[in-house]
């Protein structure tokens, strides 16, 4: 029975909804690493086995934009147990993929399936405070969110490195399972009352949002300035593996330890408040990000990289993206607050889009450090010149 809309919801643990938001994301960043061995196993190039990490990107940008409306009339609790249920089929498919277009299939139900508990946390969270509850839960699980994609990848390149890429899959499923039978156990229904799913009401909402000039500028800039660095996940394990001589198992160190300037941009973007416009602050994150965009162009046209040196560079790109990513969802939202809940659903497929059409166009051309330089400071330059144009 759901809740009274009067009462406050009851209370989820924070290790629950923790849990539920970091299976999607744990899905992508711990396979990073283990890309150039699956492309061996399964006998294609890079390009291709990149393929498997664009749609699963797709996958949460849908995902996201369906999960809510539907949890909204069903519920929470009966939608999160069948995402997760989605999630370890996929990861089964995976695990048992001969070609590639099995593990494509695969990593597109998967990820169909991770969106839910992205989606669904932070509304959770938001039912559990009640109308005027604390916020505290909310900032906090935002927080813990962007450590868990900075281990990932190194728990990744640790199994793939001494195991088997296959084997990241079955940690994955058996990960899911467990939360699986955590939301069974312990998860209540935190939805305090059901609306209607209206599909054409959906369709006139984003229609409304898509005439909306300044909604669209700023969360597609946002969208690119915040996401676009997957392309550099994608490309990251034949650039440091292929052409700079990192052993597999170091990989992930270097993948997951840039993760921490997203958490670091994402403090800073709370200290703005009150001290620097968010124009100002856009601005000054965007000429960042191009700067540390065209230094990382720089160095791969004149053949310069060196791990050391990329880890600093990207440590910086994720800076600049943990800073433009918050600033960028509030500003969209306030550009539309009586359609806040659909706009924040399409800032976050188009993150999702944005970082998926990075990781397939890094895969274009043979020299994957230079591919990397060319899409990062194209879409940095672009972000930058949207959010200008966002705030007219």
């Amino acid at each position: 029975m759901a809740p009274s809309p009067q009462t406050p919801a009851a209370k989820p643990s924070l290790g629950l909804l923790v849990a539920l938001a970091s299976t999607g994301t744990l899905a992508m960043h711990m396979f990073v690493p283990a890309l150039p061995y699956a492309a061996e196993d399964l006998g294609v190039g890079s390009a291709a086995v990149q393929l498997s990490l664009t749609l699963y990107v797709l996958g949460l940008a849908l995902g996201q934009i369906g999960y809510g409306p539907v949890s909204d009339a069903l519920g929470r609790r009966p939608v999160v147990i069948a995402a997760l249920g989605i999630f370890v089929i996929g990861s089964l498919l995976c695990a048992l993929a001969p070609s590639l277009p099995w593990l494509l299939a695969g990593r597109l139900t998967q990820a169909l399936g991770g969106a839910g508990g992205l989606a669904l946390a932070r509304a959770i969270a938001r039912d559990a405070a009640g109308p005027e509850g604390s916020q505290h839960d909310i900032s906090l699980l935002n927080t813990v969110m962007l450590i868990g994609p900075a281990i990932s990848p190194v728990l990744g390149a640790g199994v793939a490195a001494y195991a088997d890429w296959r084997g990241i899959f079955l940690v994955l499923g058996l990960l899911a399972l467990g939360t699986l039978a955590a939301t069974l156990w312990s998860l209540p229904e935190t939805a305090r009352h059901r609306k209607p799913l209206r599909l054409r009401q959906m369709g006139r909402d984003f229609a409304t949002l898509g005439r909306n000039r300044r909604f669209v500028c700023i969360a597609l800039g946002g969208a690119m300035g915040s996401t676009t660095t997957y392309g550099y996940f994608a490309a990251a394990p034949f650039i440091l593996q292929e052409q700079l001589g990192v052993p597999g198992g170091e990989v992930g160190f270097y993948i997951g330890g840039i993760l921490l300037g997203a958490l670091a941009g994402t403090w800073v973007s709370r200290l703005r408040v009150g001290h620097v416009s968010r124009d100002g602050f856009f601005l000054q994150a965007g000429i960042f990000a191009i700067a540390m965009a065209s230094a990382f162009l720089a160095a791969a046209w004149f053949g310069l990289m060196t791990p050391a040196l990329i880890f600093l560079l990207t440590l910086g790109l994720m800076f600049a993206a943990g800073c433009i990513s918050p600033t960028g969802l509030s500003a969209s939202l306030d550009a539309v607050p009586e359609l806040a809940g659909s706009a924040a659903g399409l800032f976050g497929a188009a993150q999702m889009a944005c970082g998926a059409l990075s990781t397939f166009l890094v895969g274009i051309g043979a020299q994957h450090d230079l591919s990397c330089g060319i899409v990062l400071t194209g879409a940095t330059i672009l972000s930058f010149l949207l959010l200008r144009l966002g705030r007219a």
